[in-house]
């Protein structure tokens, strides 16, 4: 048999097997991008709808967050704006009373110098008829009380509230201790002329008298100040002390109030 007419038959049979082969294997890979295309889309539509998602909780948060502000803002209305309907009313007669009482003290004073203390905040004031000159942070009565078993006697330790006046005014004054400071130390009580009594620079560099063993003097404790921390008398710092001193003359009205 003669090969040549076999090979030229065998050559077109596998090149249309190859064709066949190679046309299969494209439309393969056709469906299958196909297949990745969609794929993609329905990642990218997922992608979209998962951002959609976010935002509308983001959204969600900030409504949220704005409605509890507005809870809060409301539950402290009645606290503002009471329900009393008389509630603006009595506070326009409450001013009309304060500038009243103002103008009557003002026309009181007339002008004069005099020292305010406010127990309460533990602030001293110097003022010229209504216009405050200066302030300082002084401390006031601590309060409670002292009572010696032995003796029987007991001291409070408060500051008097009322009008005084600056009976007298000193320089280096010399602290005599009193019965209540030997028997809060737990001491025996000394005679009344007891060196042990006297005591230098525990009262500062000066002092103003307001009477009744009551005194506006200085402390070793300044850090104290703007707190109650004496034993009833008015304590001031050092500079201000002197300030004071210097510039409150003797018979100037002291009003002490809380």
């Amino acid at each position: 048999m003669d090969a040549a007419p076999f090979g030229r038959t065998l050559y077109p049979l596998g090149l249309a097997l190859w064709l066949g082969a190679f046309g299969w294997r494209a439309c393969a890979v056709s469906r299958a991008a196909d297949a990745l295309s969609r794929a993609d889309d329905r990642l990218e539509s997922d992608a979209a709808a998962l951002d959609r998602g976010a935002r509308r909780l983001a959204s969600l948060a900030r409504e949220s967050s704005a409605q509890a502000r507005d809870a809060d803002f409301l539950q402290g209305l009645p606290n503002i704006l009471p329900e009393d309907k008389g509630y603006l009313r009595t506070q326009k007669a409450i001013e009309g009373e304060v500038v009243s009482l103002r103008a009557q003290v003002g026309k009181r004073l007339r002008g004069a110098l005099h020292v305010v203390v406010d127990a309460k905040a533990n602030k001293l004031y110097v003022k010229k008829g209504l216009r405050l000159l200066w302030s300082a942070d002084v401390s006031v009565g601590r309060g409670g009380g002292l009572l010696d078993r032995k003796s029987g006697q007991r001291w409070e330790f408060v500051t008097p509230r009322g009008e005084f006046r600056v009976i007298g005014k000193g320089v280096h004054p010399r602290w005599r201790k009193p019965d209540w400071a030997f028997a809060e130390s737990g001491e025996p009580v000394p005679p009344p002329d007891d060196p042990s009594r006297f005591v230098d620079g525990e009262l500062g560099a000066f002092f103003l008298n307001l009477g009744d063993g009551y005194l506006i003097h200085g402390t070793r404790s300044e850090e104290l100040l703007g707190r109650p921390a004496s034993h009833g008398c008015v304590r001031v710092g050092s500079a201000d002390l002197e300030k004071l001193y210097r510039s409150i003359p003797t018979g100037t009205r002291v009003y002490i109030f809380e």
